[in-house]
């Protein structure tokens, strides 16, 4: 019968046993440390403040209200949309029914829109009211309001 020589088969097996128990180590160190890291690292501070709540919050959206201008109101009270979109005439909602308005472009064309409808591109006739209509530009909302009919026309006497 022939002898196995058990000095070569356990040299081979320590290092094989303690390269895995190393490796096992290593793998159990990163593990602890990235949690540690993850559970006692200092918390990170926010970039931009939250913004106040409550009376908080009127008393900075009206220190706020200045800072880029306010834009002038017309005499019906509704803000200039500074486009060349102009408000000639509206067909207010009955029932169900939603409104139209009549509006000039660049003062050469004139069309009739359904609310709700495009009246160019990026632009939308949201709402349809008596005296007003609200475009929407591009995710803004704007009032246009009517021109009032006793008002002198630019350009000509008044009273015409």
């Amino acid at each position: 019968m022939q002898a196995i020589s058990l000095d070569r088969s356990n040299v081979a097996q320590t290092a094989i046993v303690s390269l895995a128990t190393v490796a096992a180590l290593a793998l159990l160190g990163l593990v602890l440390a990235y949690w540690t890291w993850a559970w006692l690292a200092p918390r990170s501070e926010p970039r931009a403040q939250a913004l106040p709540t409550g009376a908080g919050a009127a008393a900075t959206a009206q220190a706020a209200s200045g800072l880029f201008g306010t834009p002038k109101r017309d005499r019906s009270g509704a803000y200039p949309t500074g486009s060349a979109v102009s408000l000639l005439g509206v067909v207010a909602a009955s029932g169900n029914r939603s409104g139209y308005a009549v509006l000039r472009l660049d003062a050469k064309q004139t069309i009739a829109v359904h609310e709700g409808g495009d009246i160019e591109p990026g632009v939308r006739l949201a709402e349809v009211h008596a005296r007003s209509v609200v475009l929407e530009r591009n995710g803004v909302r704007e009032t246009l309001a009517l021109q009032e009919r006793n008002a002198p026309a630019a350009g000509g006497p008044p009273g015409k």
